[in-house]
């Protein structure tokens, strides 16, 4: 991963027609999802103005996924990436089009249930999505695609939540369900346009779904850098609760009930654009080398738990903005930079279940995050703010252990020793945990 061998965003799209098509679909599905999410807010807070009414709403949107994992990462690893990609597409269109059955007056289960099915058709879409990246990027690209994904899902939070607080507050709920579900019909059009070969599963075929759970769990506990990789994002998950704290904040400081749509979306936007400068920031001036990519996400953790205290204190929309954009930019470096990681430290084959692990363990402590925030406000009658607060204490512990095993590594490294698949360069020195070649991570685990 050398500087020679980079690329820019817009050569990137302009030269890698696949992956640009990828890129479309992603654009105008996650625009969808969050106008979406905008309306479901609205929804239940009109019906109920109960902490645990929105950390229901986000734990229907976050446990499914690991119920489903199990299952959508064998056959993500077994069937065609793009087929799978697709069909998700296409089920939830029909699933999304339910939400106009439902009445204001409506009961809150009804709303829970169509969110859950529609979360366990993206529990099949996201990891089919992230381990076809690397069939359709060359290896030297694959930060810069990374990168242009993670911060592509920002701009389509921060546009996508400003235009639902606009459409909700225009047109009503209606209109914006109408829009998510043609977005998915979009999307699966792009996707159906990418030329990709079909990968063989003959080696797969041959066992049965716990067999392969059972193989990648081995590989898992033999190459401990990959089985951290694939946990970061759960670290990141202790505050997810945030996304429960931003509807209950904006009922705090936006003063008008009829503005209250627009002040979700103003934060959401907010959260969005943060979300987007993180990578690009720390790629352009610091490069994307590997220890440059290990340290931006050690540093970003205590980063991000200083973000928190700024919105604990926030008084106004603004201040509560700012807040909210900053931790997300750090949340974002951890996102992206391990997302690449996790890429270029894991041979194809593993890619869909090793996904699929980190998106169900990622979601089980997020969805445990929000009902913590919800439990907290209605159970123990805190205060938003004070709920900030045990946040950024929260976000301090995952960087403790990022940063202890960062030590580890490059301790058992300059002692000659291997972690793993990774190993010193040469005797007379060392690559702070280098990145894990593809060949040598087969031959280990054929050995064992």
């Amino acid at each position: 991963m050398q500087n020679k061998s980079t690329i820019g965003y817009i050569r990137l799209l302009r030269e890698n027609n696949s992956f640009r098509n990828l890129w479309y679909g992603q654009v105008v599905s996650e625009l969808g999802d969050w106008l979406n999410s905008i309306a479901i807010y609205a929804l239940i807070l009109r019906l109920s103005d109960s902490g645990m009414a929105m950390a229901g709403a986000m734990m229907a949107k976050l446990l499914p996924i690991v119920l489903i994992s199990p299952i959508a990462g064998v056959v993500v690893d077994r069937v065609s990436r793009k087929t799978v990609m697709i069909a998700s597409d296409l089920l939830r269109f029909i699933v999304v089009l339910g939400f106009l059955f439902v009445e204001e007056q409506g009961t809150l289960w009804f709303i829970y249930a169509l969110v859950i099915i529609e979360i366990s058709l993206s529990g099949f879409f996201e990891p089919a999505r992230s381990a076809i990246i690397p069939s359709l990027v060359p290896k030297e690209h694959l930060v810069t695609a990374n990168a242009l994904s993670g911060s592509t899902w920002s701009v389509m939070l921060a546009f996508g939540a400003a235009l639902g607080g606009i459409v909700v507050s225009l047109f009503g709920i209606r209109v914006a369900f109408i829009v998510d579900a043609c977005t998915f019909l979009v999307s699966a059009w792009f996707i159906s346009k990418i030329p990709i070969k079909e990968k063989p599963v003959e080696i797969l075929k041959k066992k049965n779904g716990f067999q392969e759970w059972v193989e990648v769990t081995r590989f898992l506990l033999k190459e401990p850098v990959v089985l951290v990789l694939s946990l970061l994002k759960s670290g990141l998950a202790v505050a997810g609760g945030i996304m429960t704290l931003i509807p209950l904040m904006a009922s705090q400081v936006v003063s008008k009930p009829a503005m209250l749509s627009l002040g979700i979306g103003i934060l959401y936007s907010a959260r969005g654009l943060g979300a987007a400068l993180g990578p690009l920031l720390v790629k352009r001036f610091f490069g994307e080398t590997a220890t440059v990519l290990h340290w931006a996400i050690a540093a970003s953790f205590f980063l991000k738990a200083t973000s928190y205290l700024f919105i604990a204190n926030s008084k106004s929309l603004w201040m509560l903005s700012f807040g909210v954009a900053a931790a997300t930019l750090f949340g974002s470096i951890i996102w992206v930079f391990s997302s690449a990681l996790i890429h270029l430290s894991t041979p194809d084959r593993y890619l869909g279940r090793v996904f699929s692990f980190e998106l169900a363990v990622m979601t089980l402590v997020m969805g445990v995050s929000n009902w913590g925030v919800g439990f907290a406000v209605d159970g123990l009658s805190l205060t938003s703010n004070q709920v900030a607060l045990w946040m950024a204490v929260l976000v301090i512990l995952p960087g403790l252990f990022w940063t202890g095993f960062l030590a580890f590594v490059r301790k058992k490294l300059q002692q000659g020793d291997c972690v793993g698949s990774v190993c010193p360069i040469d005797p007379s020195g060392f690559n702070p945990l280098p990145l894990v070649r593809e060949e040598q991570i087969e031959q280990k685990v054929q050995e064992k």
